[in-house]
């Protein structure tokens, strides 16, 4: 398996990363990378894009070590045993080195080679690559024991992956992982990140826990006990929203708890994830709602259609994770959660009227079940329905 990048992600890395130090004082890498750039310019105009790019892949991979995120990421979610990176030296730094004029530079610019990185294999054939960066990766010897997590080795995941791509986004919606050709047998994963996540050092920790995340999601996919599928979503644009969005949410639970029995770090801890999972469920009662969430953080296995039925019925989520005897069916039926959308508008609602009767007019409930004859009280409906139906009313 070959971890490749493109270069418009290595060009915007390194740049943003190479001002960030040199803002903080540290010039050398800064100087370094413009004593190879800044002669590129007087390369003829066709040749500037092929040299710009090996100094970027130069500076990506051997010298920045920016590529190692993505190496430790897939070490720690155990797509990849524990290894260790080799690398050719770059022939464009010995030739630097060994040049002593800029009209020296200009001339053998063109003929340099592209940093190469190569796998070991039994033959020791080295395979040169041209058109993109590839980081590759070779067997380590057991380490010694240590308090480091240990990692599963298995290979089983990386023989099944043929490729890793990481890829520039272009906005946060656009971030995230994703498998292709997963049903031909040939899987690549794709992953596009923000270049900014690599641009200050003392954020590595938060770049690393959303590349493990992302590949996390990935190994996912991949695996035939998951079973993850493309499934269509029935309904209108809001309710796909809130469903994806309460998959999503479950997803990142059933994800971010199997990392933490493992000891690696996460996107949002325990806690976080409980508020984030409390602000979608919030109209189910405290101790209920506490022991779904914790239901979902200890269990061993979801497969894909699991999460997804928990994600779009409130009644599979419930019956999972409360005993009967714990909240009645008419308890239930008062459950209005946020987001959801409103029987009346179909809009999202994150304002309930959980009860109209208790707090309405008799002739507003009537002027609604005009116009929606199957309506009932308990049903509720977002505050500007009820308001509106106030007006209309003569009681507002």
């Amino acid at each position: 398996m070959k971890v490749s990048y493109s270069p418009q992600l290595m060009e915007e890395s390194v740049f943003r990363h190479l001002n960030h130090l040199e803002r903080s004082g540290y010039r050398s890498d800064y100087d370094e990378f413009h004593s190879l750039a800044d002669p590129i310019y007087e390369l003829p105009e066709d040749d500037r894009e092929i040299a710009f790019e090996k100094v970027n892949r130069l500076f990506f991979m051997e010298k920045l070590k920016l590529g190692d995120h993505v190496l430790r990421a897939l070490e720690a979610v155990g797509l990849i045993p524990k290894r260790k990176r080799t690398s050719k030296k770059s022939a464009l730094l010995k030739e630097n080195q060994a040049l002593k004029s800029d009209e020296d530079f200009a001339v053998a610019e063109a003929a340099i080679l592209p940093g190469e990185f190569t796998e070991e294999t039994e033959s020791d054939d080295v395979e040169q690559i041209e058109e993109e960066a590839v980081a590759v990766i070779e067997e380590e010897a057991p380490p010694e024991d240590t308090d480091e997590v240990s990692y599963d080795l298995a290979r089983e995941f990386e023989e099944r992956i043929k490729e890793v791509i990481v890829k520039r986004a272009i906005n946060k919606v656009d971030e995230g992982s994703n498998v292709l050709n997963r049903v031909s047998g040939n899987p690549i994963i794709e992953m596009r990140v923000l270049a900014s996540r690599f641009s200050n050092p003392e954020e590595a920790l938060d770049l690393d826990a959303f590349l493990i995340q992302e590949f996390m999601h990935a190994k996912d996919m991949v695996d035939p006990e998951f079973d993850y599928e493309d499934a269509f979503i029935p309904g209108n644009p809001s309710v796909k929203n809130l469903i994806t969005s309460r998959f999503r949410l479950l997803w990142n639970m059933y994800v971010d708890s199997r990392l933490g029995r493992i000891g690696v770090v996460s996107v949002l801890p325990k806690e976080a994830r409980f508020r984030e999972f409390d602000n979608f469920y919030r109209k189910i009662p405290d101790k209920q709602r506490r022991g779904i969430f914790e239901g979902i953080w200890t269990a061993d296995k979801f497969t894909h259609e699991e999460l997804l039925s928990m994600a779009t019925d409130l009644d599979t989520l419930m019956s999972k994770y409360v005993d009967p005897g714990e909240i009645s069916e008419e308890e239930r039926d008062f459950i209005h959660l946020q987001g959801s959308p409103c029987p009346l508008c179909k809009f999202p609602t994150y304002n309930w009227v959980d009860d109209p009767e208790s707090i309405c007019d008799e002739m507003v409930l009537e002027a609604i079940q005009i116009d929606f004859p199957d309506w009932e009280s308990k049903d509720g409906g977002c505050d500007r329905c009820i308001e509106v139906y106030e007006l209309r009313a003569g009681v507002g």
